[in-house]
């Protein structure tokens, strides 16, 4: 079975594309024939189009419902046939059309799975190799599953937190930008000639500066936009933001926190599926993504191959809390590390959890205080040499 891109003419003569898995092109040609779509072009699809790039909510999706369709007895083969066909018309049909192509032509899931790096990480691509080892590939995407949405939901919290601040920050920039550069100005006149307060003399001063510097504010702002989109939409991008936002003391201990627990939830599922824990500590290093955690891991790493505890190679490492080494410590003389696991990473998800409601309670009245504040401010300069009607007079 191979993939075979084609083009056509939809019904309202527009072009459209698409793929489609058959034994041979003439065989491609046919099933379309038989979909009675007007078809211009069918060629192989090159084996580099064959991956393609999901979102995460869009993988918990797919695990979700192959779990429920291999909870319900259907072979692997036709499970992920049946969710071809369900998202014919969607960004995972591609993938899912060469998932079906490797496991028709015998390839473990597993492996299949390797050959999507982007959609599937280490973690990911391990639970399953165990679970088909084990037998147990069912309960291996159900929990699977349940690790994505708990990643998600952490992942939700911390942009919930920044997306409204972000919003009344811009929406305060926005209303000074209006007074500075249109309401101001138009007072020039009204009170030309006339002594004015020094709130009055420094709002109008602001605001002559930024009309004389509007070019150069328009232009700082416009690269301020696209330093913005280059570290949301370029891979070098976001990791120079990573990196700059790691070193802020404050938000770099936030991820620390949100790293650890994802860090922590990985292990213990591996534990759960059978990996010994040396072996699922390696694995589960892959899920931090924060530098500094990274490198003290890895000197625990090094420290446990010397023969090392875990409690001891742990003990005393950057951003890594005095509570973990002494609560695995106690689990590895309960023989309960994969229990203690998930009930560390339940702390720092709870901790992560209330920090960020905490932060965000703070931020909003501190940005609505601003936003009056600088509002009230103006209005008064303007209002002071209004009290003043004597002035007005001849």
């Amino acid at each position: 079975m191979a993939l075979f891109r084609y083009e056509a003419l939809n019904e309202k003569g527009r072009k459209a594309n698409g793929i489609i898995d058959a034994e041979s092109l003439l065989e491609a040609k046919q099933k379309l024939i038989r979909r009675q779509i007007l078809v211009t072009k069918v060629e192989a699809a090159p084996k580099s189009q064959s991956g393609c790039r999901l979102k995460k909510s869009e993988i918990l999706m797919l695990t979700r419902e192959l779990a429920r369709l291999l909870d319900a007895g259907l072979p692997l083969f036709e499970a992920l046939s049946v969710l071809e066909e369900k998202y014919r018309n969607a960004n995972a049909h591609e993938l899912l059309l060469d998932l079906c192509d490797k496991i028709r032509a015998g390839q473990p899931f597993s492996k299949a799975l390797e050959s999507h790096p982007a959609c599937f990480d280490i973690l990911y691509c391990s639970m399953i190799a165990n679970a088909e080892r084990g037998g147990h590939l069912t309960q291996a995407l159900q929990e699977l599953a349940r690790l994505i949405e708990r990643q998600q939901h952490v992942r939700k919290a911390i942009t919930g937190a920044l997306l409204y601040p972000s919003l009344l920050g811009g929406f305060c920039l926005i209303v000074l930008s209006v007074l500075l550069f249109f309401v101001i100005p138009s007072l020039f006149d009204l009170f030309e000639g006339r002594t004015l307060h020094p709130f009055t003399c420094f709002v109008f001063a602001c605001s002559r500066f930024a009309l004389k510097a509007k070019w150069l504010l328009v232009l700082l702002f416009i690269l301020l936009l696209a330093m913005v989109l280059w570290s949301l939409f370029s891979a070098k991008g976001q990791e120079f933001a990573r990196k700059a936002v790691l070193k802020m003391p404050f938000i770099s201990d936030l991820l620390a926190k949100a790293a650890l627990s994802r860090f922590f939830r990985a292990t213990a599922t591996l534990i759960d599926g059978g990996l010994p824990a040396l072996f699922a500590l390696e694995q589960a290093n892959a899920t931090l993504r924060h530098p500094m955690l990274e490198n003290s891991m890895k000197e625990a790493f090094v420290s446990l191959s010397q023969g090392e505890t875990l409690q001891n190679a742990l003990l005393n490492r950057a951003y890594i809390p005095p509570l973990v080494p002494r609560m695995l410590g106690i689990a590895l003389e309960g023989g309960k590390l994969s229990s203690v696991m998930h009930q560390i990473a339940s702390i720092y998800e709870d901790d992560l959890e209330k920090t960020i409601s905490r932060i965000t309670s703070m931020i909003q009245p501190i940005l609505l205080l601003v936003l009056g504040g600088m509002v009230g401010f103006v209005l008064l300069s303007v209002l002071l040499p209004l009290t003043d009607v004597g002035s007005f007079s001849t």
